[in-house]
């Protein structure tokens, strides 16, 4: 089993993974560097397997022949470094190859929003009367509540502002929400939104993520969305920008040793 970075990557090793699993937009941005996390592997030049960890959220990708003692090992080892998550669609076979006695698990949904499949204007320079809509720097980044969230799911506030792409609505000096692209991967950036529980309910999500889009779409990207099936308030956001394609999943966890 050897640990690689995302510039040991081959070709042959990034075509074990499969785009279309679920959040697999995520393994290829940890593949080419975007996202935190690591790579494991039999061999980058001629592998048989390898597995992908992304740090932030802790899903597990598997790529190539899977083998129970191999991927067994694979989520004890990353258990030590945070929790470990394995997400599949019903039907799927290789959940049997799973380790026993999950912590936790999830039913999920993603989405996607083709460039310019709907009208953006509704949620566009609607902004209440006081607030105002920035492009993410490196001064506001750092003063923002989820700064430290930041760091880990791209490694380091240079590697966001090289790669992502992020905005932010202001009530005078105060961040009331958030809301951020990862890398470009294969032509799509994945969304995410975060708003101060005192902002909840004025619909300054919606309108973060339609600026947000509409820099994306401006690069000719699309756009993706992932949230938990309980994760109502996020489900309506996705469904009002023009997300659509709703896919199900499951996530099974497994949470780091205590002690």
């Amino acid at each position: 089993m050897i640990q690689i970075k995302p510039s040991q990557v081959t070709p042959a090793l990034k075509s074990l993974f499969d785009p279309i699993a679920p959040t697999g937009i995520r393994c290829f941005a940890v593949l080419e560097g975007g996202n935190s996390g690591k790579i494991v592997t039999d061999d980058p030049d001629l592998p048989l397997w390898g597995y992908v960890w992304e740090a932030d959220d802790g899903t597990l990708y598997r790529g190539g022949a899977q083998n129970e003692d191999i991927l067994c090992s694979v989520v004890s080892i990353l258990r030590q470094d945070g929790t470990v998550a394995l997400g599949f669609r019903d039907g799927d076979p290789s959940v049997s190859l799973f380790p026993p006695h999950p912590d936790a698990g999830a039913a999920c949904i993603e989405f996607d929003r083709p460039a310019g499949s709907s009208d953006l204007s509704p949620y566009l320079g609607r902004l209440p009367i006081g607030y105002d809509i920035h492009r993410m720097d490196r001064t506001l980044l750092e003063s923002c509540p989820i700064c430290d969230e930041k760091i880990n799911r791209y490694g380091s506030l240079d590697n966001f502002f090289d790669k992502g792409l992020g905005v932010c609505i202001l009530r005078g000096d105060e961040i009331t929400c958030e809301a951020y692209a990862d890398m470009e991967v294969m032509g799509v950036r994945e969304l995410g939104v975060f708003t101060q529980k005192a902002y909840w309910g004025q619909g300054l999500a919606t309108i973060a993520c339609a600026y947000l889009i509409n820099v994306c779409e401006e690069s000719g990207c699309h756009t993706y969305w992932d949230c938990a099936k309980l994760n109502l308030a996020s489900a309506a956001v996705a469904r009002k920008l023009g997300f659509r394609n709703e896919r199900e999943y499951k996530l099974l966890a497994w949470f780091p040793p205590k002690g």
